[in-house]
């Protein structure tokens, strides 16, 4: 069996710790309330918690790249599932909010291979570019499943079965992920893998200056901060905001956010599949202002409207796949240097990954509450959605 029939059975592997991926982003968001109380935590400093393991994505994003186009994706995603097993079992321990910053920030360590490795696995084995839109749609999907499956699961099923100890809950994740980790290195281990070209033995920086020298790689830099900072602010806060504003329980609230998970999903799974290159930034601009529309339903309705809004905000579920592509098809990327532009992409995005969590919790924690954070937001996705379109028409 060659390379291009074993590539889908390789894909649904990486699926696979890409969900656990999606476990570790979501595993504290639906137990935030009673983390913060056990640690002693208020919601500005879990904010910066939360944002640990991407401020080190900052730092290794790019070294990921470097070390996927030198070592393979194997290694890769295999060191990459034993991040985020570790990182969840040492929350697990955290007394502290310093130890939980440090517990969360060990994800950052080595999780960025596996955000990284995804396009570029996309890239190397799947030329043709009406499958690889097809992929793209398959393994974006994975980290949100992961997400929403720890949403809608932890309040009504795994506090009650593990006695309402939000450690042992993460004990259990992390003996997840450990598996899909193993499923994952004997996967890859018994597949044929494609002929890759070798990178040219340019110095890195000069890689670097090609790749900048196109412009839709530069464009998809430009739009990575906001992408990053909207998905990382919502992420972890929406159980806690539908909770907050709706007046909801917790398993209410969850089970909410978990119906805008899946239709985030869908989103994911079905949009690049319409994404080619003439139609892909008016549907990223299209996006981000569905998403503003969705922030303030949420920010200033009622509680059946804070319901509407959230699953409208949804729509932040296809930023970073049409991201993605717009990077992935951009002029100077090639399956040689795909694992460093993929790198940099990430460190430059991880920028808004680290702040979007930390400013919506210094908001909540003013007057403004989470509605103020909303707004925050919802300005932002207006004001890139409209820099976009500005910026591509004198492309």
């Amino acid at each position: 069996m060659n390379a291009s029939q074993h590539r889908w059975r390789v894909l649904l592997g990486l699926v696979g710790v890409y969900s656990a991926f999606g476990m570790a982003v979501t595993a504290l968001a639906p137990m935030l309330t009673l983390v913060q109380e056990d640690i002693g935590a208020s919601r500005g400093s879990m904010g910066l918690a939360l944002g640990a393991w991407a401020f080190m994505f900052i730092f290794t994003a790019p070294l990921a790249g470097r070390f996927i186009d030198r070592f393979g994706i194997g290694w890769a995603v295999a060191l990459g599932g034993c991040s985020v097993s570790g990182s969840l079992l040492a929350r697990a321990d955290a007394t502290s909010v310093s130890s939980m910053w440090f517990a969360v920030a060990l994800f950052g360590v080595f999780g960025p291979l596996i955000s990284a490795s995804a396009p570029t696995f996309v890239t190397r084995w799947f030329p043709d570019e009406t499958e690889r839109r097809r992929a793209v749609g398959i393994y974006v999907v994975a980290p949100a499943v992961g997400g929403v499956v720890i949403v809608a699961t932890t309040n009504s099923f795994l506090l009650p079965l593990f006695d309402d100890s939000w450690r042992r809950v993460l004990i259990a994740e992390s003996a997840l992920a450990a598996a899909l980790t193993v499923v994952w290195a004997v996967t890859y281990a018994t597949s044929t893998k494609p002929s890759i070209p070798r990178p040219k033995t340019t110095p890195e920086g000069g890689h670097l200056r090609e790749l900048l020298g196109s412009s839709g790689v530069r464009l998809a830099l430009g739009l990575a901060f906001t992408v990053f900072f909207v998905n990382h602010s919502l992420g972890p806060w929406t159980v806690t905001v539908v909770e907050d504003l709706g007046d909801f329980s917790p398993s209410v609230a969850s089970n909410w956010t978990a119906l805008a998970g899946l239709v985030g999903i869908g989103i994911s799974a079905v949009v690049p599949n319409f994404a080619n290159p003439r139609r892909v930034v008016g549907l990223l601009i299209a996006a981000f202002i569905v998403l503003a529309c969705g922030l303030c339903i949420t920010a200033l309705g009622s509680p059946p409207l804070i319901v509407i809004g959230t699953i409208v905000s949804a729509a932040r579920s296809a930023l970073i796949p049409l991201t993605i592509l717009i990077l992935m098809e951009a002029d100077r990327v090639t399956p040689s240097n795909a694992g460093l532009a993929n790198g940099i992409w990430f460190a430059v995005g991880e920028v808004g990954g680290v702040t979007g969590p930390l400013v919506m919790g210094l908001i909540a924690d003013s007057s403004a509450g989470f509605t103020g954070g909303l707004l925050v937001v919802a300005g932002l996705a207006l004001a890139t959605a409209i820099g976009t379109r500005l910026a591509t028409v004198s492309r």
